[in-house]
């Protein structure tokens, strides 16, 4: 029985590969061109009541593509619902049949990359051990609710004092957060105009969302101003910076500074009172930044593409907007849900079908290096849970080493326990789903 691993892997190989099969002949490394395939897709709302934004696609179960789309109403607040009949779907200008369109899962895996752009002067200290105390349970909620997500940090006072890459390890940036103390604030305003062009010049992945996340209490310097922080941006040229790199803002400041609402508002995101309880504001956050709709059609396209052009009509404007994602790269995660593991076993069984087709990806494509992370549901003593998962990491670089003969130099691995669930432990459903290896692309 194929797991979701076993589709997107041999996407990955129909992709980067034209022949494959079980006796694949050995491929030079030089003759390895991928195969460059566009789908040209569009999408057409059926009523002018509401507004589409596409964020990314989901071809896992290939031939049948998910569309995943933000979907909001006229006022910009997110729609409760969306149904097969509210849309259309064109292939080549051709009319597709919506399969369904559903309510986001924690099966999608939709990727978005989060700045925290956070202000550190002096009145920010208690703002900062908010973030602090409650970033954890932030993820979580992002990971309940199917968003694979990263988080970079960029701290600034009337300077950038200083950047922090993207990372996945929560705890890492808590601990970043940590280090961070208020101080100084010389003059009322201070440079978040710059601190978000810091944020527009991030490292995000291809096909991730892009979001910053605004903190600060003070009123910001724009252009021609004189004061301790200085800066060529203003709120518009600011707003068309945000808008060209496609980061989607959110501002929690306070209410009276309506400039960070019209930032917001202009980047398709939305202004937080600095003063309410931290934890409610990324709640309320985290529901708008997940309400997100699958819209699934079956492709007629004979071969997997390699990025999607997605086109949505936009009803008020009768304009098209387009998008184009990449389908696989870099850090993108595939998860093998099932691995046949025994309980409380590192044993693979001799076959393995998921790991046979990324023995064959791994032959024909020599330049790829993996990183494969093991994990487990909370159940047992957590310094078992984590050498269980390191085991099974282990175990299945040993299986593509040993019997596959892939070079060990090109498999990293990392056991990570019971710290990195990505549904609930409660059930029994979510502890099958955090009972998962995944591999992700380092290199290619």
């Amino acid at each position: 029985m194929w797991s979701s691993i076993g589709w997107i892997i041999l996407y990955v190989l129909f992709q980067l590969s034209p022949v494959i099969g079980a006796e694949s002949l050995p491929v030079e490394e030089d003759s390895l061109e991928p195969q460059q395939v566009l789908l040209q897709t569009q999408l057409r709302p059926r009523s002018d009541r509401f507004h589409l934004t596409i964020q990314n696609v989901d071809i896992k179960y290939y031939p049948q593509i998910s569309l995943i789309v933000e979907a909001v109403d006229l006022n910009g607040d997110p729609l409760d619902t969306l149904r097969a009949s509210d849309v259309v779907v064109l292939e080549n200008g051709v009319e597709k049949q919506v399969l369904s369109v559903t309510k986001l899962s924690v099966k999608e895996r939709v990727p978005v990359d989060i700045a925290v752009v956070l202000d550190v002067t002096a009145t920010m200290q208690v703002h900062i051990n908010a973030v602090r105390d409650n970033i954890a349970q932030f993820v979580r909620s992002l990971l309940a609710r199917g968003i694979d997500y990263r988080l970079a940090l960029v701290l600034f006072s009337d300077v950038i004092e200083k950047v922090y890459p993207f990372t996945s390890d929560v705890n890492e940036f808590i601990t970043w957060v940590s280090r961070a103390r208020a101080w100084g604030g010389f003059d009322e305003k201070e440079n978040a105009l710059e601190a978000l062009r810091q944020a527009t010049k991030l490292d995000y992945r291809p096909s991730a969302n892009r979001v910053a996340i605004l903190i600060t209490d003070a009123p910001y310097h724009q252009a021609g101003e004189r004061g301790n922080g200085r800066t060529d941006l203003t709120t518009q040229s600011a707003i068309e910076m945000l808008q060209r790199a496609n980061v989607r803002t959110f501002c929690i400041a306070p209410l009276v500074l309506t400039q960070y609402d019209t930032i917001a508002k202009a980047t398709r995101g939305t202004m937080f009172d600095i003063g309410q309880p931290f934890a409610r504001i990324l709640n309320a956050y985290s529901t708008q930044l997940t309400n997100l709709f699958s819209i699934t059609y079956r492709t007629d396209l004979p071969a997997i593409p390699d990025s999607i052009n997605v086109a949505i009509l936009n009803q008020r404007r009768q304009e098209l907007v387009r998008k184009t994602i990449p389908v696989v790269e870099l850090g993108r995660k595939l998860i093998i849900e099932n691995l046949l593991f025994e309980t409380a076993s590192a044993t693979l069984p001799d076959h393995v079908p998921e790991l046979e087709v990324l023995a064959q990806f791994m032959k024909n494509n020599p330049r790829v290096v993996i990183r494969v992370e093991g994990h487990t549901d909370n159940r047992g003593a957590k310094w078992f849970n984590q050498r269980l998962s390191q085991a099974r990491a282990e175990s299945v670089k040993d299986y593509l080493t040993r019997k596959k003969g892939i070079d060990p130099s090109r498999i990293q691995t990392i056991g990570y326990g019971d710290t990195r669930p990505i549904a609930d432990n409660t059930t029994e459903f979510g502890r099958a789903l955090n009972r998962r290896t995944e591999v992700v692309i380092v290199a290619k």
